[in-house]
């Protein structure tokens, strides 16, 4: 199943890119799903967490007697993959607005956001509470996993055109920084143009 998910991965590069942002953030969202599913299957498996986000999700639909049933599960991992989806979006338009450099921190803040939201619902009593510790410690870690592969899909299924609106308003604010610094510079080494300017 990994072996699967790695070679998916790898073929998105192959995809044609992308420039409308809803569908960069719902694809790029979906795919940084299925990641985070796989790390929560592989961490069940192993003993190390209790329950599946089919469960968790199902949850928001029927008492948590009855997430269980494979098909209120089925309707929980439904709901988890949307979720998953629409919390791409924002994450794209952050990228878009501030640029595709240290994308992975910008992954990692949409991860804590999703995270939060997860404790929100568990507070709030809308989702059962974790009966272990290390249930909440592989929620944070797959939650990490999904904001990091949604990121990363972004960079590689988005035309770069996307991203040269925001390079360019970086650009612009780099050189007029670079050229005030040049001007306060050379006004410092001409102390008589500085008085002039001054006087004048």
């Amino acid at each position: 199943m990994l072996r699967s998910l790695i070679i998916l991965f790898m073929r998105i590069k192959e995809f044609k890119k992308l420039q409308d942002s809803i569908s960069i953030g719902l694809l790029s969202g979906l795919i940084g799903t299925i990641f985070m599913d796989a790390s929560n299957f592989l961490i069940f498996k192993a003993g190390k967490s209790e329950t599946l986000y089919g469960y968790i999700a199902a949850a928001l639909f029927v008492p948590s007697y009855k997430t269980k049933q494979k098909k209120n599960f089925v309707l929980g991992e439904l709901a988890h993959f949307g979720i998953g989806s629409i919390w791409g979006v924002p994450l794209f338009y952050i990228l878009r607005k501030t640029g595709k450099d240290h994308h992975i921190i910008k992954g990692i803040l949409i991860s804590i956001l999703s995270f939060g939201s997860l404790i929100g619902g568990i507070k709030t009593g809308i989702l059962k509470e974790f009966g272990l510790t290390k249930t909440y410690y592989s929620a944070l870690w797959n939650h990490l996993v999904y904001g990091l592969v949604s990121a990363q899909a972004m960079i590689w299924l988005a035309d770069p055109i996307v991203f040269e609106s925001s390079n360019s308003k970086l650009t612009e604010a780099t050189t007029r920084g670079e050229y005030n610094s040049l001007e306060l510079s050379e006004s410092n080494h001409n102390p008589e143009s500085s008085h002039l300017i001054a006087s004048t």
